[in-house]
């Protein structure tokens, strides 16, 4: 059972990964000629991003470390599989969520929150692969996604939770 399903989480990681934000470059105007970056659609997209980063989060990671199947690698390889893989999708998500947030004006207040909670994911997921879950940082990170939709909210962006496309 193992065997069949870690292809499978291995090619929808991939596949994650080679989704992203396209940038594109256009002259600031200034005297040093250095590309400005603009993001189009930040607000949009920075919903979809942050959505599939806190819906995966949730999903396949502390839900199952609340319902215990983290607490031991051994009786549950599946679920420390799977958290492991959604964790590297997690902080993929976070990191594009970020980029369009910092492009916007209106998504500043969600900068900090996102950079705790990839920080936050990558200390869980390093946890992960040695066998073991820090509570400390899955109640941090879960901490720092409650803040950063909070402050999407409060600054007029809900976002929704999701897994689709998730494929884990």
């Amino acid at each position: 059972m193992i065997l069949r399903a870690l292809p499978l989480v291995l090619v929808a990681t991939l596949a994650l990964a080679g989704c992203g934000s396209s940038n594109s470059s256009s002259s600031n105007g200034s005297n040093a000629g250095a590309p400005a970056q603009t993001v189009h659609f930040a607000k949009t997209k920075f919903v979809i991003h942050a959505g599939l980063a806190f819906g995966v989060f949730h999903h396949f990671i502390y839900n199952p470390y609340k319902a215990g199947k983290l607490n031991h690698p051994l009786l549950h390889k599946l679920a420390f599989i799977k958290a492991a893989a959604a964790a590297l999708v997690v902080i993929h998500e976070t990191k594009l969520a970020l980029a369009d947030a910092q492009h916007s004006k209106l998504l500043s207040k969600v900068v900090a929150p996102l950079a705790a909670l990839g920080g936050a994911v990558t200390l869980v997921r390093s946890a992960l692969l040695h066998g073991k879950v820090n509570s400390g940082s899955m109640d941090f990170a879960n901490s720092s996604t409650s803040q950063a939709s909070s402050a999407a909210s409060a600054a007029g962006q809900p976002v929704t939770e999701s897994t689709a496309g998730a494929g884990l």
